[in-house]
């Protein structure tokens, strides 16, 4: 075993389930249509003409919970491919594939046939895959990583772990799923809120209906206000969401809000950090999302609920969240607990200890 590797388990999370991370992805843009790929897929290195061994996604390569447990010389193609389930979608519906993060870069193929290449946090918005679907068909990607392409975000990877320094991660490391989507559909939502409404803005339809309250009301040019009867603002101490639901032509899409504004403003004391228009303490801690079996990706989703939970009764209200993008859910779960967040931006670049420390 190399002796780079931990071999730590996350307490209560030694059993994965056969489809581990089995939650819709996006809880904040929601719909029906969920088929989950993670599992077992075949997995090679080198050369994708055979395929030596299975890899679990969506672990990194060289976590033990992907059971490889290797980092591969840099640049090296890492192959990954398994069937896809039976499909199902109608003439105005098309398949999307999503891919929710990659560490470099990616080329997908379908039956063979060069879909679409992504890079990190590229994949985000989906990959229509329709066009390449027959009544079976078979899922590749060819992943890419390279450390020494300083200008990929990379957290806290270094080749050479020690000090601040974490070991590598390869591969894929979220969620891979699809979804069927009418042809003409939601892209996208933007929700901004002050502490008595919300407005969202609507990508992909003009107009449509949002449900709300047990209400629904028209929107037209892509924008709706919604106000809720008795605002109740969001903190750690009630963190209350707002629900609501958009339909528009064929779409239909699940999202939630919270009110709350987050401001400087100047008091007797001074300028002081404010949350809903008033000074609070932010007793916080640094939140680096790493883990001794999965390394950037938890066993299980749950483990976030586990961690927002006991920190919350430590007595902290803040989680700052280290360099690192961490999939929706765990956003989703500080929302619906009450912690709050301050998201780092992820370093790329060269970094010099003298220089820049």
């Amino acid at each position: 075993m190399n002796k780079h590797f931990c071999e730590l388990s996350t307490y209560g999370h030694e059993n994965i389930p056969k489809i581990p991370w089995d939650v819709y992805p996006r809880p904040q843009f929601k719909r029906e249509s969920f088929i989950n790929l993670n599992g077992f897929w075949d997995f090679t290195a080198h050369d994708a003409e055979m395929f030596t061994s299975q890899i679990r996604v969506p672990y990194p390569v060289e976590s033990k919970l992907s059971g490889i447990q290797k980092h591969f010389p840099e640049g090296t193609p890492l192959w990954y491919s398994r069937e896809l389930p039976p499909i199902s979608s109608k003439e105005n519906e098309c398949v999307l594939l999503h891919i929710d993060a990659v560490d470099q870069e990616a080329d997908i193929y379908i039956n063979d046939q060069f879909v679409a290449h992504v890079k990190t946090f590229e994949g985000y918005d989906g990959i229509d895959i329709t066009a390449f679907l027959k009544e079976e068909n078979t899922v590749s990607i060819c992943v890419t990583d390279d450390l020494n392409k300083k200008e990929f975000p990379y957290g806290k990877q270094t080749l050479k772990r020690g000090g601040m320094w974490y070991t590598p991660f390869s591969g894929i490391w979220q969620s891979v799923w699809m979804e069927v989507v009418p042809k003409e559909r939601i892209h996208s939502i933007q929700i901004d809120t002050t502490l008595t409404e919300a407005t969202v803005k609507i990508k992909g339809f003009p107009e449509g209906i949002v449900v709300f309250e047990e209400n629904e009301y028209p929107f037209t040019e892509g924008t709706i206000t919604l106000s809720p009867k008795d605002p109740i603002c969001w903190s750690p101490e009630n963190p209350k969401l707002y629900e609501f639901t958009i339909r528009s032509g064929e779409d239909e899409v699940t999202s939630y809000f919270a009110l709350r504004t987050l401001s400087v403003q100047e008091t007797e004391n001074g300028p002081r950090l404010c949350l809903n228009g008033k000074p609070y303490f932010f007793h916080g801690l640094l939140d680096q999302g790493y883990w001794p079996d999965g390394l950037c990706t938890p066993p299980d989703p749950a483990c976030f609920e586990e961690d927002i939970l006991a920190m919350k009764g430590l007595g902290f209200n803040t989680l700052r969240k280290h360099i690192k993008i961490e999939p929706a859910q765990f956003y989703y779960d500080c929302d619906r607990l009450g912690m709050i967040v301050f998201q780092d931006m992820i370093n790329n670049g060269t970094y010099s200890f003298f220089k820049d420390t």
